[in-house]
């Protein structure tokens, strides 16, 4: 009886670790949208632009080149209902030569070529260039295989003890890495109106095996990697078009609170999208420890979110200051981007 007590009670602490240290912190998902004025606008008169299919690097698989059409096109689609007044030319009534020889003409290309191919029915003409790169990484993580029992005893007395064993278990992740280029050429004089190049992003997802009788697990249970890739390619599309037209930025924030109760609190406070109650706490929180970057990023994000966007930007770069991560990296970097335009 002793011997099955002795093993109950360290499966039971090894889950009340377990359970505790979920516990000791609060997670909110917090999304929502803000609408940004264009950085330059488009040229006077543009009303029509084409967009190509993206030229694509020797390790990026072809169907990105006209997903990335797809997706400059549902941004400009967007633009037009919060009132730009331009429209994307049917692919069917644009006739442009794709090949090399007008991707080296527009300076997208290292190749030679000649003058670029003849475009109809458009003002204006979007390029790009993508390159995607996947890495995946095998890793190793320990995880408690199982407990066996031993034990003595007689007349009163006795002991016992139980052997705890671990093994060793697969670990799999994935990084996904997108390199972009975009031009707007103006047809009327065949001159770059913008020329954007956009920070390399990145992407990472990872298995990860329970502490307590885990087991290996597959790269099939990932996120699908196309997924994570169109979310950066998407990003660095809308950051282009944001340059020249009124664009909607999207956010979604994962804030996971620190162990001090006013951070905990906070966290609580933006699940119910009480921003102006969640900053007092963070706040609180980040005054009694600098060190709590945590509490920082979740300020920041209850700023964006109530947009008060000078705010945000410094609560992000003090979180930034606190940890090296790059959703704190994202964060700050999209205020920087977007905070001096956001429309109130």
């Amino acid at each position: 009886m002793q011997i099955r007590n002795h093993a109950m009670a360290l499966v039971s602490g090894l889950l009340c670790v377990s359970v505790l240290t979920g516990c000791a912190t609060e997670r909110a998902h917090v999304s929502f949208s803000y609408m940004v004025d264009a950085e330059r606008g488009l040229p006077p008169g543009m009303k029509t632009i084409a967009i190509t299919p993206a030229n694509v690097g020797p390790t990026t698989e072809p169907k990105w080149s006209d997903m990335c059409v797809t997706i400059m096109q549902t941004l400009v689609n967007e633009s037009r209902r919060l009132g730009t007044d331009v429209t994307v030319s049917d692919r069917r009534d644009t006739q442009v030569t794709f090949d090399e020889a007008d991707l080296a003409a527009a300076g997208m290309s290292t190749a030679s070529g000649g003058s670029g191919g003849k475009l109809l029915a458009a003002d204006g003409v979007i390029l790009s260039n993508i390159n995607v790169k996947v890495e995946k990484h095998i890793g190793k993580q320990r995880t408690l295989a199982g407990l066996s029992l031993s034990g003595w005893g007689g007349h009163g007395w006795g002991g016992g003890g139980t052997d705890v064993r671990t093994e060793e278990v697969d670990t799999v992740s994935r990084t996904m890495t997108v390199q972009s280029e975009f031009k707007l050429i103006d047809t009327a004089d065949n001159r770059v109106w913008e020329h954007y190049s956009p920070n390399t992003y990145t992407g990472t997802d990872k298995t990860k095996a329970s502490p307590i009788f885990g087991s290996s697990r597959t790269e099939a249970e990932l996120t699908p990697q196309d997924t994570i890739i169109a979310t950066l390619i998407e990003r660095a599309a809308r950051e282009f078009i944001s340059r020249l037209m009124p664009c909607r930025i999207d956010v979604d924030a994962v804030v996971v609170s620190s162990n001090n109760k006013h951070c905990v609190q906070g966290v609580k406070m933006l699940r119910g999208e009480m921003y102006d109650e969640a900053v007092s706490m963070f706040k609180t929180a980040w005054v009694a420890n600098s060190d709590d970057h945590r509490a920082a990023y979740g300020a920041g994000v209850a700023c964006e979110a109530s947009g008060r966007y000078d705010e945000a930007l410094r609560f992000y770069k003090r979180a930034c200051a606190g940890a090296d991560s790059a959703r704190y990296r994202e964060a700050r970097d999209r205020m920087k981007a977007y905070g001096h335009r956001a429309r109130p």
